[in-house]
């Protein structure tokens, strides 16, 4: 178990429709910051656990300044065998930081019950995601598919994320991991950074035709299963 002092970073975030992902590639490779692939692409997946009355997910409905989200992640195809990190994924306006902890365990997510799961999870963490852990319940089962780059001078990051797919697992006993949420099929640019980024800011934006939005996936797709 090891956790991961908080950096904190900027991030801005845009949406586009799926039917423009390369048309969105395009704008980044083609970008006068001259971004390049930093990592390979990969599926990022991520268990959102919330309290029994949402309050993760109401405190973003309302414009709360300060708020946390906390959440399981690995990365891969395989969405039955899990090993990964909890991370509290803390925002106060456009910055934000993480507290990490890696889970020295693998979950089979199609074998376990959540109790089980729930109880691996408490014991492999320590500190304030322990604590967490022992109010919370699953809520969400998030995937998507990420493009990583990075500006040639290393200052600004970008993720894009596209084919996204979400699963409701606030009732279920066990994980679901088969019957997806209808989502709006869309793509989301995100640029990361530190103070820095503010500075670039305008110069990055102008070539990006959509405006910067205040966009949570845990938060979209909990909405749309809840028809609001």
């Amino acid at each position: 178990m090891s956790e991961t002092d908080p950096l904190i970073r900027y991030e801005l975030k845009m949406t586009y429709a799926q039917t423009w992902l390369q048309e969105v590639q395009s704008w980044i490779l083609g970008h006068p910051m001259a971004f390049v692939t930093a990592y390979p692409p990969r599926w990022v997946n991520s268990i959102y656990f919330d309290t029994p009355d949402l309050d993760s997910f109401n405190d973003h409905l309302a414009g709360v300044p300060e708020r946390r989200k906390l959440r399981f992640r690995w990365y891969g195809e395989n969405l039955r065998l899990a090993r990964g990190q909890m991370e509290i994924k803390n925002k106060s306006e456009r910055a934000s930081w993480k507290v990490v902890q890696s889970i020295d365990h693998e979950f089979d997510l199609e074998t376990m019950e959540w109790s089980q799961i729930m109880d691996g999870l408490r014991q492999q963490s320590s500190g304030m995601i322990q604590e967490l852990l022992s109010v919370v319940r699953p809520t969400l089962l998030d995937v998507y598919w990420r493009e990583y780059y990075v500006s040639s001078d290393g200052l600004v990051r970008l993720t894009l994320d596209s084919d996204l797919r979400a699963y409701d697992e606030r009732f279920a006993s066990q994980p679901n991991l088969w019957f997806r949420q209808p989502l709006e099929e869309t793509v989301i640019l995100e640029l990361k950074g530190d103070v820095t980024l503010a500075r670039v800011l305008a110069d990055i934006l102008a070539h990006f035709p959509n405006r910067v939005e205040r966009r949570s996936k845990y938060v979209d797709a909990l909405e749309k299963i809840l028809g609001f």
